[in-house]
């Protein structure tokens, strides 16, 4: 698994890693495929708080949930008023936490065991961005911090997510039912 003290490390910087034009277009498409999101949302790997700033949620209908603390700090600072929680997706029960819709952006998914995907109850629904099987993250190259990640095919994910469409975005699939 990937360590947490390397994205500990990067937190004050992230942000500014990703503000060049081709990032600035992504984030665009994938907040185009985010409209119809249902809140509340959980933002599975929030890191400093993307999701809020590519969509209109209000802080009682979100909660971000990460295992960097100093990612969270700079969330904080961010968007003050959100809600997160400071501890790996697998140490969480989905099921404890009231939210319409889960969404990871930008590769979080690939950081999840696949034991803790199949706890995301099946009325939910998703957007989940899993890093494509022979891609080398952008953020490894812009950091210099490589981290383990899981690999998941386009066949597994449709296996894991047989009610759910698996769409490709760039260097990413997405598991989504949005």
């Amino acid at each position: 698994m990937y360590s947490v003290n390397q994205y500990d490390e990067i937190a004050e910087r992230y942000d500014s890693l990703f503000i060049d034009k081709a990032s600035i277009r992504e984030n665009e498409q994938v907040a185009r495929m985010l409209r119809n999101v249902k809140t509340p949302v959980m933002d599975i790997g929030c890191g400093t708080g993307l999701l809020i700033d590519l969509l209109s949620v209000m802080d009682d209908e979100y909660i971000g949930v990460d295992p960097s603390g100093k990612m969270l700090d700079v969330f904080k600072e961010k968007h003050p008023s959100y809600r997160s929680v400071n501890i790996p997706f697998e140490w969480l029960d989905p099921s404890s936490v009231e939210y319409g819709t889960a969404v990871a952006l930008f590769g979080s998914a690939s950081y999840i065991r696949e034991k803790a995907l199949d706890r995301i109850p099946d009325d939910r629904l998703l957007f989940l961005m899993f890093y494509k099987e022979d891609y080398h993250p952008v953020t490894y190259e812009r950091t210099g911090c490589e981290m383990e990640h899981f690999s998941y095919s386009r066949n597994r994910l449709r296996k894991l997510f047989p009610k759910c469409e698996v769409k490709e975005l760039g260097n990413y699939y997405i598991v989504t039912n949005v």
